[in-house]
């Protein structure tokens, strides 16, 4: 039998750092065939001048402007996209040669199963290799939703998935926001019984940056509150969760974000979480204590603001 094409998708952007070492360990593996897109998404570095001296073993399709959101660049890959499968990876991330073979045979050997993942190392920005991200905690094959409620634990790098699957999923939540992979996850759990494939297996690295544009803005915090309020709002639980399900979800979420400000000494931070927590859990033990908590800090002396 003849191997499937496998479109290789790498959405880039002012990545002239590690791109060089991310395409090298594409080209470096064991499967074959495949074909290497890069989306350039409006770089102003010397990306496009790095992936361009790879010659034809690349393709480079390039933005005019940055888009702010990665997915739009990724659907832009797939689009042009021949394979039967498409596999994602970052411009900092590295995958291990034997990747796209151990995750290609697994697919075929699944048919019913839209998209699959697997373990991955974190790094840290200079290469140093550090733990395996989520390990024990990733779920079996299947229906993975409750899981992902918890905790999003699906690495982009690690996925591969049929094109028409992603598309579709992008198309149905708009690509408006840039972080929505949840969303994207909950939509194909929607459309396929049979849920997420998962390897579990360390095929590749994940980079870990300790300075990062996000974390510099107080709204960042160990729980995606923003992504956990779009799923409930757009009701894309429905079919796989209970709803009830969903707000105990946030609730914690929201405590587990007031707890983090409250030990960093940002008490009005806090009380902001814990106050939108209550709207979905409005006994909830955590949350009242967090509010008690912050407004005494705050009494004391620290303040309230949260700009």
């Amino acid at each position: 039998m003849n191997s499937p094409l496998v479109s290789v998708i790498i959405p880039a952007y002012n990545g002239a750092r590690t791109i060089r070492e991310t395409i090298e360990s594409v080209l470096g593996q064991t499967y074959s065939p495949f074909e290497t897109i890069v989306v350039d998404d409006g770089s102003t570095d010397a990306t496009p001048e790095i992936v361009a001296a790879f010659g034809p073993q690349v393709r480079l399709i390039r933005r005019d402007r940055n888009s702010g959101i990665c997915d739009r660049a990724r659907c832009d890959g797939i689009q042009q996209a021949k394979g039967k499968y498409c596999a994602f990876i970052d411009q900092d991330d590295l995958w291990f040669p034997d990747k796209l073979a151990k995750q290609v045979a697994f697919m075929e050997s699944h048919p019913q199963i839209p998209m699959s993942h697997h373990y991955v190392r974190v790094i840290d920005e200079d290469g140093r290799p550090l733990e395996i991200r989520h390990e024990g905690k990733i779920p079996p094959t299947g229906n993975c939703a409750r899981s992902l409620l918890e905790h999003c634990f699906i690495t982009i790098s690690s996925i591969m998935v049929r094109p028409e699957v992603w598309l579709d999923a992008q198309r149905a939540h708009g690509m408006r926001f840039p972080n929505s992979d949840l969303e994207t996850f909950f939509y194909i759990l929607r459309s396929f019984p049979a849920g997420i494939g998962f390897i579990p297996e360390v095929l590749g690295f994940y980079r870990r940056w300790t300075q990062s544009m996000s974390r510099q803005n107080w709204r960042w915090t160990p729980e995606d509150v923003d992504e956990l309020e779009r799923v409930y709002t757009t009701r894309v639980w429905e079919g796989l969760l209970d709803e009830r399900e969903v707000r105990r979800a946030l609730a914690r979420a929201y405590a587990v974000n007031a707890e983090y400000h409250r030990h960093q000494g940002r008490p009005g931070r806090a009380l902001y979480f814990a106050r939108r927590g209550l709207r979905y859990a409005p006994l909830n033990y955590e949350l009242h204590r967090s509010v008690l908590l912050s407004c005494a800090r705050g009494l004391a002396g620290q303040g309230f603001s949260t700009h």
